[in-house]
């Protein structure tokens, strides 16, 4: 319960709560054609309450009491045309409630998931997916009820409970002071109450969000989970939080009990009361009606009482989503569009490091590559290769120096346009589960021919292996390209990259997954596809650089060596030392 104290003391200022439930009506007005005829169906339903009693008591007085002939043969089908009108406007508040919810709902998950795709690379670095998908999916789920079903419940109860009490009032207001009187305790049990059901209905978000994690990652890693036979650690693990969920909910219930029986026992008294004071002094109609609006209150007080857990569930919702919406996303202020970069790159004393590292990722790096050069990056892991290859698409952001292309800093591009000179084939390999086809033609590449798609295909050497597939291109490869091997996997990915015919090619050890024969054939076609491109190869496995126009060896952010594999190995330094290490040399 230690988490849960937390919780309690982590209040939202009242301020902000009424500023995310009005940004939250802002959805719903994006539908408010519908939304206002709900709004007057259900201001109809209210008022049939107030109907209804009026005929309960015309039909005990004058049916059962005086039993007049001519009042009795039209009071069938007064209480007849009262339930239709209250059943027809029931149900079209209903559906139009539902359908503003439905809508209102998806444009929250449309605005969410946008602002992710607009999100670095960092904010991915720093959450779960687990629980990024817990946000567009349970999050949004409860927002909708604050838009909706709390809407709702608050105008046709709020309206039923005036009709009832201005009712209750014109039969004998003194009576009604009972009601007055007992009114403010239950406002202020339920003050009481909604700190206690915000701070469980956050935890309640939250551990949903961990039991996504838990069960996304055990499910993604089922071959590590099984290999080292961690199964019941993962259910352990999944079962923990299952059971801390359970609890909150549990606890949620029981707040959410607990002012619904104290609803009813203070309704109870009322009763008491009204009884005390009303036999001998109405008439069995009078009777009737008071008894019967004291007991149609119940209902609708209840549901405003209950509504606030609705409530409180949505505004801490919606400030777990709307945080993802007010994350700052990409900067993409430049303005240089250009149709094909020529390649040149230059590094000028450029340092990054990564938040809560203890040394910098690069180190005042200066460096320069030709148009059309290969250059290739080594050195032990850590080095800075893969942050360095990073900062070129902006997928982080420098913080000292300069990046030029083609003499121009690359801030200085439109985001979309500087990524279109590009291609990325990375060690590990990003594959979507859809067809073979659109895998190779993926993204801006959607609309190209099956033709363009069969030559790449071809040229990445992963066309025998394609058409050997049940449904050649138009196969399904599964999640992350389960139904494939690592070989055809990263043959897939450069066939993409040899599609996109980008100036720059990023290559981290995109033949790291081949066998000998595949690799001999997969490094041809790259040979071929860097020809008056610029390449910048990540690799460990050294033979696949050899003839690399210039070598940088990385070790700790900053370039130790430089030059090419005769020249480096003649030196006898890091990079020498690394060759021999690999081929015993």
């Amino acid at each position: 319960m230690s988490k849960l104290h937390r919780y309690k003391t982590a209040k939202l200022p009242m301020s902000n709560t009424k500023l995310l439930y009005f940004r939250l009506l802002k959805y719903v007005w994006r539908f408010k054609g519908i939304f206002a005829v709900g709004i007057i169906f259900l201001i109809i339903l209210s008022a049939t309450n107030t109907g209804f009693l009026a005929t309960i008591k015309k039909v005990t007085d004058e049916g059962f009491v005086k039993q007049s002939p001519d009042k009795i043969k039209y009071l069938p089908f007064m209480l007849f045309g009262l339930m239709a009108l209250r059943a027809i406007s029931g149900f079209i508040s209903n559906y139009s409630m539902r359908w503003v919810g439905r809508s209102v709902v998806e444009a929250f998950r449309h605005d969410a998931f946008k602002r992710l795709m607009q999100l670095p690379v960092s904010f991915f670095d720093a959450n779960s997916a687990g629980i990024l998908v817990s946000k567009l999916t349970y999050d949004t789920e409860q927002m909708s009820r604050a838009c909706t079903n709390v809407i709702l419940t608050v105008v046709r109860d709020s309206f039923t409970i005036l009709g009832i009490v201005g009712y209750m009032s014109y039969v004998d207001w003194h009576l009604t002071l009972i009601f007055a009187l007992i009114a403010p305790l239950m406002v202020l049990y339920l003050r009481k109450m909604t700190p206690k059901l915000r701070a469980s209905g956050k935890y309640v978000q939250q551990s949903v969000g961990e039991m996504t994690k838990a069960a996304e990652e055990a499910i993604s890693g089922q071959r590590i989970v099984k290999i080292f036979g961690a199964g019941d650690y993962e259910y352990h693990r999944f079962a923990k939080v299952a059971s801390e969920n359970r609890q909150m909910q549990i606890r949620l219930g029981r707040i959410s009990g607990l002012n619904g029986m104290v609803v009813e026992i203070l309704a109870a008294i009322a009763l008491g009361l009204v009884v005390y004071y009303a036999v001998g002094r109405f008439s069995a109609g009078e009777f009737a009606a008071f008894i019967g609006a004291l007991l149609m209150l119940i209902s609708p007080i209840k549901n405003l009482t209950g509504v606030n857990e609705d409530l409180q569930l949505a505004i801490t919702a919606a400030h777990s989503v709307f945080e993802i919406m007010d994350t700052p996303t990409e900067v993409d202020e430049g303005k240089v569009i250009i149709q094909r970069a020529r390649g040149e790159i230059e590094f000028k004393q450029v340092s990054l490091q990564y938040d809560n590292a203890k040394r910098p990722a690069l180190n005042s790096l200066s460096f320069s590559i030709k148009p059309g050069e290969k250059l290739a990056l080594v050195g032990r892991s850590g080095g800075g290769k893969t942050t360095l290859v990073n900062l070129l698409p902006r997928f982080y952001e420098l913080q000292q120096g300069l990046v030029l292309l083609d003499g121009e800093d690359i801030r200085a591009f439109e985001l979309k346009n500087l990524r279109q000179q590009f291609s990325l084939v990375s060690q590990d390999v990003i594959l979507f589960n859809d067809t073979v086809f659109n895998n190779i033609a993926y993204g801006v590449l959607r609309n190209a021919s099956e033709q363009d798609v069969i030559n790449a295909a071809k040229a990445a050497h992963a066309w025998d292996f394609i058409q050997q597939l049940p449904l050649g291109l138009q196969n399904e490869i599964g999640d992350r390209g389960v139904r494939l091997s690592g070989g055809q996997k990263q043959r897939i990915a450069i066939a993409r990259a040899i599609l996109k015919n980008a100036p720059i090619l990023l290559l981290d050890e995109a033949t790291s997954a081949l066998d000998t024969e595949s690799e001999q054939h997969v490094q041809a076609a790259l040979d071929t596809l860097m020809l008056n491109r610029t390449t910048i190869v990540i690799a460990h496995r050294l033979s696949t650089i050899e003839n690399a126009d210039r070598i940088l060896v990385m070790e700790h952010g900053e370039i130790v060596e430089s030059g090419n594999h005769v020249e480096l190995i003649a030196k006898n330094g890091q990079y020498a030392k690394l060759y021999q290490k690999q081929f015993d040399v």
